[in-house]
């Protein structure tokens, strides 16, 4: 049984833009990364691209829409996982299928993982061994996390016809609800300073409270300490 990670390195958050592209591209080979959720109109903008991109319908969420922060976030991670799951699955049938991508996966592992020495194993075989392979894959091979990043001090107050809109509005608190609402099994990495009522307000999630009972469940993680700098 595999028990070790896949990888032994992930994709940190890199400024508000830089990786928030980054699990459509290279979450299908095992790759962790973490996106900033903070900027909502950029993430609309990539929703937008993306959504022409894979075909996908896209539906423009305003600024004059309810809540139309947490909105964006929550259809750009929700679309994020649908083009890396459907990414995912090309790609195993494509290792099933095609000895040259098994190869050159092989060689991205780690050579201490495990199951780097299962495929070459495989690949030092002759004759049909796609069966195998594919038992293989589909049990020890996992997309990427899309884990997602949250500057905790950006959390400015927002207005609405000149009146101050209630905490729950602000912009980090609206980023974590946009996650929070998603269909993401992933960790939210929390910087740039202490916010008090940004953390008192993940408690208002049930998902981020860890279920014992209920492996089915999806539930959050938080995978980082507070550090005093983006």
């Amino acid at each position: 049984m595999i028990n070790k990670p896949l990888h032994n390195f992930h994709i940190p958050v890199m400024g508000l833009a830089y990786t928030i592209d980054s699990p459509i591209r290279v979450a299908q080979y095992g790759i962790s990364s973490v996106i900033s959720i903070i900027d909502d109109e950029i993430i609309e903008k990539m929703k937008n691209f993306y959504s022409r991109k894979f075909n996908l319908t896209y539906a423009e969420i305003p600024v004059k829409a309810d809540d139309y922060r947490a909105r964006r976030i929550t259809d750009y991670l929700n679309m994020v996982d649908e083009i890396v799951t459907e990414k995912f699955g090309a790609f195993k049938e494509d290792l099933v299928k095609n000895r040259a991508t098994l190869k050159r996966f092989t060689e991205m592992l780690p050579n201490t993982s495990e199951l780097r020495k299962s495929l070459q194993s495989f690949l030092g075989q002759s004759g049909d061994f796609t069966a195998a392979v594919r038992r293989c894959i589909e049990t020890h091979l996992n997309p990427g996390s899309i884990d997602v990043n949250i500057m905790t001090k950006v959390d400015k107050d927002n207005y609405r016809d000149h009146e101050q809109l209630p905490v729950m509005y602000n912009d980090a608190h609206a980023s974590l609800r946009g996650f929070a609402n998603s269909r993401l099994s992933a960790a939210v990495v929390l910087s740039a300073g202490m916010n008090p009522r940004l953390y008192s307000y993940m408690e208002t999630f049930d998902d981020f409270f860890r279920m014992l009972t209920d492996r089915s469940k999806r539930r959050l993680s938080l995978r980082s300490a507070i550090s005093g700098r983006p």
